[in-house]
């Protein structure tokens, strides 16, 4: 009896590692689904694996802001790169920490610079400004509204209020910052 209260008290202690041979979730999951630590490097995987092949350099600058009111800052990531980016621009990431980890709540295509946040709010978020141009569009800048669960995907697609002003800027053309150890020089 006491063998088997012992071994029940073990059994209580065991974790929920898969298996031997088997991949734990994080392991198996992309970088769409996994969660890591530091932004940039959940950027750099996230565009990896939604875009795969050789991306050539990836530049991304970010900056934090807490857009939900809840006392934590979101952060904006602005991924740029001779492949990434076509005539309209590049991706804007928004990301929400989640303990030491980030879960995308915005993945913006075609954004040029400046990007900023305005004092006006969608669904409890603090509605973005990203400018538009580019692909024989006229240049502008757009509201991007919070649905509830995630920014818009698309600033210039119809629906999308123009905006009367950035707001506050978080992330200028002069903030693009090749990654550590290239030319100071080089454009994205």
């Amino acid at each position: 009896m006491a063998a088997l209260a012992l071994a029940l008290a073990l059994a209580g202690c065991k974790g929920d590692a898969p298996p031997a041979g088997e991949p734990s979730a994080t392991a198996s999951a992309g970088a769409s689904d996994a969660l890591v630590a530091d932004p940039e490097a959940f950027v750099q995987n996230y565009v990896e694996d939604e875009l795969g092949g050789d991306l050539g350099v990836v530049h991304v600058n970010s900056a934090k802001m807490d857009l939900d009111g809840d006392g934590t800052e979101e952060v904006l990531a602005y991924a740029s790169g001779a492949m990434m980016c076509g005539t309209g621009g590049c991706n804007l990431l928004v990301l929400k920490p989640e303990g030491d980890s980030f879960r995308i709540v915005g993945d913006l295509s075609v954004v040029q610079l400046p990007v900023g946040v305005l004092d006006s709010t969608t669904n409890g978020w603090r509605d973005l400004a990203v400018s538009v141009s580019g692909g024989g569009m006229a240049a502008g800048i757009r509201r991007v509204p919070f649905d509830g669960t995630r920014y818009a995907s698309n600033p210039t697609s119809d629906g999308m209020d123009e905006a009367a002003g950035m707001g506050t800027v978080l992330i200028t053309p002069d903030d693009l910052n090749p990654p550590e150890g290239e030319d100071a020089d080089a454009q994205p």
